[in-house]
């Protein structure tokens, strides 16, 4: 009867009233297909009743009702056996977005500082630093005074000195799909735009005066060259050499990055050694140079005093670099090295027009590099740190990444700021000469990339934990002369902004000492405890096997391999050997980083005294020592600590420090009073303290009554 009714009410043409009661709506689609059937079998008309509750004669009506469930799919065929195979995927390009020819770059800020400004290099560049970090770079034009001899011109350097350029091949058709760009067959030019690869090898020797003659000469044929192979489809009218202005440069090295019309080769010498070819900047400051021996020397940057690099003997991130380009040679995009910052000056030639994505927009840039690498390689890409990729500045605007723009003359300064990715190219022959620095508010960064290069088992450049235990020596130096004297020294301020409760660089070293006391105490406190000797680190830095991080305050070392030594992180990969075997190094202990802290925050004058001791005696570059006051006598310096130290070691460090006190303490009473008031103060100060000093006091007294 249902099955009747049904078929009824929709014969009477009432189709779109009816709806599917609630609760009996399906939550699924399905599809309905023909079975084919035996035509003499009365089976699929009585099924096809079954079903519908129509017969063969209500067609019309069946297709009606089945309309009205929208969960039915219709007009699906069946699929053939080979659709139905699995296929492998495959990972296509992106089609990169079209880039307007008339998009237009931010100009990075352009500073023209006066001759007291300029007098003070850092302070400058400090003061730069709110206003021009947010685009990663920025250009300083010097006063006019400021016009420095080009060495490079000298004959010695400019005919003699001979270098090994790199030649950079665009636009070459090569099966390797980790030079080639991937472009499908019915890709169009909007697919083709906006990422390129190049090859990169290594060239023929050039001297300064070839390379200059090979840039003219390629300059000149290669917009020649350009017009002949074009022909009609180059609408704008050719430009001679000399009549090229830095936007007709741009515009060709653009179309080269985005879609090259025709293959083309270039020279580039990049990261030259000044110490072996030559600096642009005079070395020695004679008499008719001497205004040129400042901070703006770049032979000279990297050791000023603000800068932490100055304490670091390091020839990589030290000695300046030298760049020699042509036309359309480029610099790839790069980060510096340790994320220092780097202060370059362009002394000869064309200019050179930079781009820059600022530290704040790092992991956006990092994001789209890689999702370019996975799409244009078309397979995962092998584990790569430092991928060389030529993408257009442009192509990164549109993907919504910031980029900076700035345009160097020669006798200009660019600043490139820390954590900043940029790429360069040149618009004809110039040299550039580089150099890092880094001053106090580099250190964040370079903790950071300290945590990066061991994430990736990178070997850092610089001892980041050395770096920061030399500017607390420096700075506990400065601060304990101050409490001498009283002076206000150009030393004691730039320390004591950051230093104090709560300045910048305690911060700093409370957070280090934080996580280095969380590692002793959850990782080694069943290993057996010693003390580094000078020897440990006296040839080369210490790294871990494992992760190449520095181990400069601590590390962990087995019996069985002597001269390998790992991080606390990794002890249990140092070897398979039990925990009774491995003993745990250190620098200092957690008493005395924590005497550190006081010193650093000013509270106590003692601290600063007591830690200039300890300092002095387990680290091995000399520090300066001073005299110390009555309210430092009779105190501990090395109590048990939370890393097993011995009581006999404890003791030992304790008469060392003693005996340090009272000789220092001798010789400035015997300028000051003579030799038998220094004889009555050292007897009354071994009546005052239970300390052993009675030994000490006879042997400095002994060459004295010799004497007399």
């Amino acid at each position: 009867m249902g099955i009747e009714g049904v078929s009824t009410y929709l014969k009477s043409g009432n189709m779109d009233t009816i709806s599917a009661p609630p609760g009996f709506v399906s939550q699924t689609s399905f599809v309905l297909r023909n079975v084919p059937r035996d035509k003499e079998s009365p089976r699929s008309v009585s099924r096809q009743e079954q079903t519908t509750g129509f017969g063969t004669d209500d067609k019309d009506s069946c297709n009606m009702f089945l309309k009205s469930r929208p969960w039915i799919v219709h007009g699906h065929t069946i699929p053939s056996s080979e659709a139905l195979r699995p296929k492998k995927t495959e990972v296509r390009r992106r089609r990169p977005l079209k880039v307007s020819e008339t998009k237009v770059l931010e100009e990075a800020p352009v500073f023209n500082p006066t001759e007291e400004e300029f007098r003070d290099t850092l302070s400058y560049i400090s003061s730069l630093r709110d206003r021009a970090e947010p685009y990663g770079i920025c250009c300083v034009v010097p006063p006019p005074s400021w016009k420095p001899p080009c060495l490079l011109k000298e004959k010695q350097i400019w005919e003699a000195s001979t270098f090994f350029p790199q030649v950079q091949l665009f636009g070459i058709q090569t099966e390797n799909r980790k030079i080639k760009k991937e472009v499908d067959a019915d890709s169009n030019d909007a697919a083709s735009e906006g990422v390129q690869l190049c090859r990169v090898e290594r060239g023929p020797g050039y001297t300064l005066k070839s390379f200059k003659n090979f840039a003219d000469t390629y300059k000149k044929s290669h917009f020649g060259m350009k017009d002949e192979v074009l022909g009609s489809e180059n609408s704008s009218p050719s430009l001679k050499p000399n009549e090229l202005i830095v936007a007709d440069i741009e515009k060709e090295y653009r179309q080269i990055v985005e879609s090259p019309l025709i293959e083309i080769g270039v020279l580039y010498g990049n990261d030259l050694d000044t110490a072996t070819f030559g600096s642009g900047f005079p070395l020695s400051a004679p008499s008719e140079s001497s205004k040129y021996s400042s901070g703006w020397n770049l032979n000279s940057t990297a050791k000023l005093p603000g800068s932490l690099l100055s304490l670091e003997d390091c020839e990589s991130v030290c000695v300046p670099r030298l760049s020699v380009g042509m036309c359309l040679s480029s610099q790839f995009w790069k980060s510096e090295k340790e994320r220092l910052y780097s202060l370059c000056y362009l002394h000869v030639g064309a200019p050179r027009v930079w781009y820059s994505v600022a530290g704040c927009h790092r992991s956006k840039f990092k994001a789209a590099m890689k999702s370019f690498i996975l799409e244009m390689s078309g397979e995962q890409p092998k584990k790569s740190h430092n991928p060389v990729m030529m993408m257009s500045p442009y192509q990164l605007s549109v993907e919504g990444i910031p980029v900076t723009r700035c345009v160097q003359h020669p006798g200009q300064y660019v600043i490139i700021f820390p954590g900043s990715y940029y790429s360069a190219f040149d618009c004809g022959f110039n040299c550039l000469e580089k150099a890092n620095f880094a001053p106090l508010d580099w250190l964040p960064h370079g903790d950071i990339a300290v945590q990066v290069n061991q994430e990736m088992s990178k070997t850092s450049l610089i001892s980041y934990d050395k770096l920061l235990f030399s500017a607390a020596r420096e700075a506990v130096k400065c601060l304990k002369e101050y409490g001498l004297s009283k002076k206000n020294t150009a030393c004691y301020t730039r320390w004591n902004d950051s230093c104090g409760t709560d300045g910048l660089f305690s911060n700093i070293i409370k957070s280090r000492i934080k996580l280095e006391k969380n590692r002793r105490e959850f990782l080694i406190s069943s290993l057996e405890s010693q003390r580094m000797d000078k020897s440990y680190d006296a040839v080369n830095k210490r790294e871990c096997c494992v992760c190449l991080g520095d181990l400069y305050l601590s590390a962990v070392n087995c019996s069985c391999s002597a001269d390998r030594y790992s991080c606390l992180n990794h002890m249990r990969k140092l070897c398979a050997c039990p925990c009774d075997r491995k003993s745990f190094l250190y620098r200092y202990t957690m008493d005395e980083l924590n005497l550190l802290v006081e010193a650093l925050e000013g509270k106590k004058l003692s601290s600063m005294f007591r830690w200039a001791g300890i300092d002095q005696k387990f680290c091995a570059s000399p520090a300066t020592t001073s005299s110390k006051p009555e309210e430092d006598k009779g105190k501990e310096t090395d109590e048990v600590t939370p890393c097993n130290i011995t009581r006999k070691d404890v003791a030992a460090g304790t008469k060392d420090q003693t005996r340090v006190k009272a000789r220092s303490l001798a010789d400035i009473l015997n300028v000051k009073d003579g030799n038998n008031d220094a004889k009555e103060t050292l007897e009354s100060c071994s009546k005052k303290s239970n300390r052993p000093c009675d030994n000490d006091s006879s042997e400095a007294n002994a060459p004295k009554k010799q004497k007399q």
